[in-house]
């Protein structure tokens, strides 16, 4: 399939995609003409579950190692038995209301480790360095690296309805590089258009840029609905050939049925063209939910299920070599309590069971199921 087969398959279609609210600062002032501004997160966890000590090929370190603990197939939790830092960042900005607005993010933590393994190492401290300029309040632009837009759960667990992310959040883009077009149509509906290096690249892996398009309505406590779509040239470096296309799309919405409810759905869809000289298409399938009762203004439970399929094994994150691929489906439950919307902890369990034995127990033997109990604490100001 050509690009132009592609561009015709997206045609008029729009991503939307709505960011998630910056918290209150836990500094801000007055400098000069503008707005001085620090943001700070946390989220800290114990994980309990099979894993023990096994030798592997890390594909964080590109080495076989020994260690105590590893689970697959996740950024978090990247270790079990264990505490571990999920992630953490400091973020500093300064902006000019309706004008010019400059943010520079450094962060750490185990998702890092696991999602930015093809950066160069100087780039994978950082989580944002961008400039954004208003030509009207409606019109913005920003260009530099910055979190992505795309998928339904972002790398800031606590901004989300669990306390992990579902399998295929680790595929989808959690950082971008590029230049970002915003256009506020109405005071819900947001515009966006994107040119991007590539599929969560700062660094441009093959010189073949890639385009999304986007928008965004929200319609606060009631209901948002947010479509994603990418389309970009994943053929190695060097490779003459058309190339690789791949196409993604991810739809989700949150609907509030109302003060205690929520309810959020998600399909994420990827086709793929195959590699060179190889007739026809790769698809990823990957339907999920999302249910949240609020038990008390502070106490509220969560459950989830995901759905994957993936036999083509077309996402690296979940790549098993495994004769099925990657086909699965996976259960979580939440409690949660928030004494202030600052800080949030919560006790979480998992299990997910796979069509092959992909997963590893206790004796490194390979098996179908994947479980885990967790408790964290996460803060954001």
């Amino acid at each position: 399939m050509k690009c132009q087969h592609f561009l015709a398959l997206i045609g008029g279609m729009l991503l939307i995609s709505a960011a998630w609210a910056q918290p209150e600062p836990i500094l801000k002032t007055k400098m000069g003409r503008g707005e001085l501004s620090v943001n700070v997160y946390g989220d800290f966890g114990y994980v309990v579950g099979p894993q023990k000590t096994h030798t592997y090929y890390d594909f964080i370190t590109k080495d076989t190692v020994t260690d105590f603990g590893r689970r697959d197939y996740t950024s978090y939790p990247l270790y079990a038995n264990s505490f571990g830092l999920a992630y953490g960042y400091v973020q500093v900005q300064y902006e000019l209301a309706n004008k010019f607005r400059a943010r520079v993010a450094l962060h750490a933590g185990h998702i890092v480790d696991a999602l930015y393994t093809e950066e160069m190492q100087s780039m994978k401290m950082i989580r944002e360095a961008s400039l954004s300029y208003y030509f009207t309040p409606r019109l913005f632009a920003e260009i530099g690296i910055f979190p992505s837009y795309y998928g339904a759960e972002i790398v800031l667990n606590k901004e989300n309805l669990h306390a992990t992310r579902a399998y295929i959040a680790d595929f989808t883009p959690d950082y971008e590089a590029g230049i970002r077009v915003h256009y506020k149509a109405t005071d819900r509906l947001t515009l966006r258009a994107l040119v991007l290096n590539g599929w969560q690249e700062i660094k441009d892996l093959n010189g073949r840029k890639a385009f999304g398009l986007g928008m965004s309505y929200l319609n606060e406590k009631k209901f948002s609905l947010d479509w994603h779509t990418y389309l970009g040239n994943e053929a190695p470096l060097g490779n003459n050939t058309p190339g690789m296309y791949r196409f993604y799309s991810n739809l989700y919405a949150k609907f509030w049925f109302g003060p205690k409810w929520i309810f959020f759905p998600v399909l994420d869809f990827v086709v793929q063209e195959k590699p060179a000289n190889v007739s026809g298409l790769d698809m990823v399938v990957a339907p999920a939910f999302s249910l949240r009762y609020a038990i008390t203004d502070k106490i509220g439970a969560a459950i989830r299920y995901e759905y994957i399929l993936n036999r083509s094994d077309i996402v690296p994150e979940l790549r098993t070599g495994s004769p099925n691929g990657w086909e699965s489906h996976s259960g979580t439950a939440t409690l949660e309590y928030a004494p202030i919307p600052e800080l949030t902890f919560r006790l979480e369990g998992r299990y997910g069971v796979n069509k092959d034995a992909v997963f590893r127990n206790a004796l490194n033997q390979p098996v179908r199921e994947d479980y885990y109990g967790i408790g964290t604490i996460a803060f954001h100001f």
